[in-house]
């Protein structure tokens, strides 16, 4: 999010006076955000504006898939999303949904923390996060950033990683109950497979 600076501060970078912020107010050369108590604060991109600082914020795109056996729909993302945005940057994983350690997701997500994210283009929400999106979704809205679904529809191997999810999701919670070579887990993973 940007940062709002008083009226002192916004003077000290601009090397400028108080009044002549104020009249830059009334003469409509900067804008200045009036709060209740009628006191003025200025935004971070008025003050880029007048010093000249282009904003920095990119375009992003996020593409991934569960498998390497996936590799040629990760690839149909990606130029899918490419024909649309063509100067975006991407962002790829091949890793499960379910896991968020991710290399390509947690670089996006540092520069998505470091407000230099504007768009985030995916061709599906379950490409961002099997789970948890609204969360992400809230975590882009505090930093100014969006996340567009170009696609919107389910994807054509929905099926096919779903039931990869739920195995892996499986294998984690019975590996904590019943250890890893217990009868009981490949029973239920042998149950989930079919």
């Amino acid at each position: 999010m940007s940062r709002i600076y008083t009226i002192r501060e916004a003077c000290d970078i601009l090397q400028i006076d108080a009044t002549t912020l104020r009249r830059w107010d009334r003469e409509g050369k900067i804008h200045c955000i009036r709060l209740s108590n009628n006191f003025r604060r200025v935004p971070e991109e008025e003050i880029n504006r007048i010093l000249g600082i282009k904003n920095n914020r990119i375009d992003a795109l996020y593409a991934r898939v569960s498998s390497n056996d996936q590799k040629n729909d990760l690839y149909n993302q990606i130029e899918r999303l490419k024909a649309l945005h063509p100067d975006a940057v991407i962002y790829s994983d091949v890793r499960s949904g379910l896991k968020f350690n991710r290399k390509g997701f947690n670089e996006l997500l540092d520069k998505i923390e470091n407000n230099e994210i504007n768009n985030i283009y995916i061709t599906h929400r379950d490409r961002l996060a099997r789970f948890g999106f609204d969360l992400m979704e809230a975590i882009c809205r505090m930093h100014n950033t969006n996340i567009i679904e170009t696609d919107g529809g389910e994807i054509l191997s929905a099926n096919e990683e779903l039931t990869r999810d739920l195995i892996s999701i499986i294998t984690s919670f019975s590996a904590k109950l019943y250890g890893l070579r217990s009868h009981k887990m490949k029973n239920i993973l042998e149950a989930v497979k079919e």
